[in-house]
């Protein structure tokens, strides 16, 4: 089999068993979304009351995303990931309890629903860093595509099963099979044995890890892009999917059994392009592919606002899932492949808080809007936005990041220091000479700042590139790491890619003593001014 095909991961027998174990997850969630939104829609005439079911469970991750991320970096994934399916677990026992005697309301239903999402937001950074970290480098995109293919297949099934359930066997029957799903991945979890690198270096706190994570998004230009472009695509297009229940209901006079299928045509789609992404990042520039899949996504909101026909919505709904999927699954490949090994759960966290906070404030804004406005002219006003959206997004840049980008290799020149010091002192300034003949000052320019950038995402501060006023053929590079642990994990995080930028910036060292390492002392008489 091709290593570009889409099913080649799948070769790997432990990314097989999660790649398992993860669509079950996705498929208890989405029977939990759509079964819960359907529960809702029974139990309350407002359209807010039932697009707060999606916010119920996507807010979580943007409240705990970053957190997890952080966490999954810094203790065995293993026992965190047993943690956060146990939480989910007692959730959705709950609802069972609750609806098999009878006492479910709006309110609990929202805040179980709520727990539930928490524990799935605790735990996506974990479980993405985890199975992407089960197969080679290369084939990183066609994991992602694997992924997405499993998500949307569950959101294809969930929703069918969810209102089959519903209308065979009544609504306690959901809540029983969701709960079973989350106690068969604890007993996988349970036989798993984890594997835990063990680093040289003592780990970063977790505010210290959330700040690096923070720092490293904001100094790659390929994932600002990527964060912006899915934020706000997602929270312009998420009203189509709050708001499917009204439309399903109201619209097209369907049960719950319809509205699943109406999910299910989405989830079809969203297969159907995820089975053939890999084949469209050859054919077709990455931009190209988010900007139709944007345009056809506006279209589709559109027409579906308009029409009571079913099966011409369903067919709708089909395009509307390969366009969903062509912008957010070539955003998340693009954002797997860019992050280094020390900060890709970090980075994974940041992703799904934007991707999931997006469909948390969108479901909310879109269930208010069409409470005033009507259902039919909110998807009206969607789609204007997501068209608008690609105004703001045009300058974006999306590109797939290679194995040299992530790979951090080690350093081989050596470390003078005179005298002991502790990983607490600090801060270390970095001072590096360059002599560059004025023929050649425009490239080391550009080349310096793309250096400067590698070290910023790496955890240096207060970089800056200085020209000597006495000597224009003299530069010197200058920047401050807070610590001396801070700077000894900033030359452990340079990957292969940081490591070529900078040989080409070597052309130009001073040879005698070109690279000065000095550290801050401290006032040794507080009286002294």
């Amino acid at each position: 089999m091709n290593q570009g095909a889409t099913w080649y991961p799948l070769k790997h027998r432990q990314f097989r068993m999660f790649w398992s174990a993860g669509a079950v997850i996705n498929l208890a969630i989405w029977m939990q979304t759509v079964g819960a939104a359907w529960i809702m829609a029974g139990l309350t005439e407002s359209a807010w009351m039932v697009s707060l079911v999606q916010t119920a469970m996507t807010l979580p991750v943007f409240l705990f995303g970053l957190p997890g991320g952080v966490i999954a970096d810094l203790v065995n994934r293993k026992y965190w990931l047993l943690f956060t399916q146990s939480v989910m677990l007692v959730a959705a026992t709950a609802l069972f309890v609750l609806v098999s005697t009878g006492g479910l309301n709006a309110w609990s239903l929202l805040s179980l629903t709520f727990l539930l999402g928490t524990g799935s937001a605790l735990s996506m950074s974990a479980w993405m860093a985890v199975i992407l970290t089960l197969v080679p480098r290369e084939i990183v995109p066609a994991a992602v595509a694997l992924n997405a293919i499993s998500t949307n297949v569950a959101r294809a099934l969930g929703p069918a099963i969810a209102g089959l359930l519903i209308a065979v066997a009544g609504q306690a029957s959901m809540f029983l099979l969701i709960a079973c799903c989350f106690a068969g991945v604890i007993l996988f979890l349970l036989g798993w044995r984890s594997s835990r690198v063990i680093d040289v270096l003592p780990p970063e706190t977790f505010l210290g890890g959330m700040r690096s994570g923070l720092r490293y998004i904001r100094h790659s230009v390929s994932l600002i892009s990527s964060l912006k472009q899915v934020f706000i695509f997602t929270s312009c297009a998420s009203a189509l999917w709050a708001l499917l229940p009204l439309i399903a209901k109201d619209q097209l006079q369907m049960d719950a059994g319809g509205y699943g299928l109406l999910m299910g045509a989405l989830g079809a789609g969203a297969v159907i392009a995820a089975v053939n992404l890999t084949r469209l990042y050859r054919l077709f520039a990455l931009r190209k592919v988010v900007v139709a899949g944007a345009i056809a996504f506006a279209v589709v909101t559109a027409a579906v606002s308009l029409t009571d026909v079913v099966w011409l919505v369903w067919l709708f709904l089909v395009i509307a899932g390969i366009a969903w999927m062509a912008v957010n699954a070539t955003v998340a490949t693009i954002v797997q492949t860019c992050a280094a090994d020390w900060v890709r759960a970090r980075v994974a966290s940041v992703y799904l808080l934007m991707y999931m906070g997006a469909m948390a404030v969108g479901g909310a804004v879109w269930g208010l809007i069409a409470d005033y406005m009507g259902t039919t002219n909110a998807l009206l006003l969607a789609a204007a936005c997501i068209v608008l959206g690609l105004w703001f997004t045009r300058n974006g840049i999306f590109v797939l990041g290679s194995e040299a980008d992530y790979r951090s290799v080690p350093q081989t020149d050596k470390l003078e220091v005179a005298r002991e010091i502790s990983h607490s002192d600090g801060p270390v300034s970095v001072e590096i000479s360059y002599r560059v003949p004025a023929g050649n000052q425009h490239e080391f320019i550009k080349c310096a700042y793309a250096v400067g950038k590698s070290r910023r995402r790496n955890g240096a501060r207060n970089w800056r590139l200085y020209r000597d006023l006495a000597d224009p053929d003299r530069f010197v590079e200058r920047f401050i790491v807070e610590s001396w642990l801070g700077y000894l994990r900033q030359r452990d995080r340079i990957t292969q890619a940081d490591q070529t930028m900078d040989k080409e910036l070597g052309r130009y060292v001073v040879e005698s003593d070109s690279t000065r390492r000095y550290i801050h002392q401290p006032n040794a008489n507080p009286e002294w001014q």
